[in-house]
């Protein structure tokens, strides 16, 4: 009796950022409700699509992503010399006056200051958002406000730290923080404008709803940029390239922490096995979400591979990666393996 040979042909992955966004937009075309823009940077080239009527090229909310943004620019900082990431905050703002000896650069970039959180502000509209986000306003009589922990003691998600890293920034360069977003990043990587814009607006809809009117310029280094996906996906290639920071500090930035989620500097990082033509992996990720804008920025520096969802529907749901199932994962696999 003839032996059945069964021949089992090897995952192939996606040759170029034009097949893993065709991908892309499949997966997306099976999500119902999606609208918004998405993009893969693979091997040099760019490739962005839109649903619907949406502009690829257009500028949009970048939200929490700014993070990562603010991140960059306070560790470049670092690899110059006028911060270190453990030295005390009162360093660089000798007049802070909650914790400055005890919180450092370190525990704003990663959460763990302890600061007030701004979340808990108030809501006198009641539309589910605090009134701080919705024009701008001085930050720091929230942020200023009784600490929620020490220093060190865990991980809390706050705005009230990267806006503090926002004014450490303007200290220690002597540039603006706009400014230093146009010298660092739009200029040496030939971006489009990227800003955080000023002036309250409703770009999305929230169950349908247009969503609650908000200010960038109130969200500033935490989360008030703006810029094209392109841009967006161009810094996460310089920066798995090695052009924005020293190795040093990437490695820093990218070393997440088990007890706090992977949680690390500005992203997300750990090694998950993602399937598909991929396995196990390292994974470098940042979401944001402001009103009925969310975002998801996935890097994947072994395969030198960086994929960016925006969605301003309000309801597209993404799901979690780690979990090994749904939107996200199917989508880094798109981008990485193609159809």
């Amino acid at each position: 009796m003839a032996a059945l040979v069964l021949i089992c042909a090897a995952p192939v992955r996606a040759q170029t950022a034009a097949d893993g966004l065709e991908a892309m937009r499949a997966r997306l075309a099976e999500s119902g409700d999606y609208s918004g823009v998405f993009g893969v940077s693979r091997a040099g080239a760019f490739a962005v699509g839109a649903s619907d009527d949406r502009r690829a090229d257009a500028p949009w909310r970048w939200a929490s992503v700014s993070k990562m943004i603010t991140t960059l620019l306070v560790l470049q900082q670092v690899d110059e010399g006028r911060l270190a990431l453990d030295a005390p905050l009162a360093d660089s703002l000798p007049d802070w006056p909650v914790n400055g000896e005890g919180i450092t650069i370190r525990h704003l970039l990663s959460h763990t200051s302890g600061l007030a959180d701004p979340d808990a502000s108030p809501d006198l509209d009641a539309d589910g958002m605090p009134d701080l986000y919705q024009q701008a306003q001085d930050w720091r009589p929230v942020c200023e406000g009784p600490p929620r922990a020490a220093p060190g003691t865990g991980f809390a998600y706050n705005n009230c730290d990267y806006w503090v890293l926002g004014a450490v920034l303007e200290a220690v360069s002597g540039q603006t923080y706009a400014d230093l977003i146009r010298d660092r990043l739009v200029a040496p990587l030939g971006l489009g404008p990227v800003a955080v814009p000023s002036g309250p607006r409703s770009e999305a809809r929230t169950n349908g709803q247009p969503e609650p009117r908000v200010d960038p310029a109130a969200w500033g280094p935490a989360g008030g940029l703006y810029g094209t996906t392109e841009a967006l996906l161009r810094i996460d290639a310089a920066l798995m390239e090695g052009a924005l920071i020293s190795p040093a500090s990437r490695a820093e930035m990218w070393n997440g922490d088990p007890a706090a989620g992977f949680a690390a500097l500005g992203v997300w990082s750990y090694s998950p096995d993602l399937g598909a033509c991929i396995g196990q992996t390292r994974l470098v990720e940042r979401y944001g979400e402001i009103g009925g804008v969310q975002v998801r920025n996935f890097l994947l520096p072994d395969l030198g591979l960086a994929l960016v969802v925006q969605s301003s529907d309000g309801v597209t749901a993404f799901g979690e990666v780690w979990q090994g199932e749904g939107l996200s994962i199917d989508l880094i696999r798109a981008a990485a393996c193609g159809a």
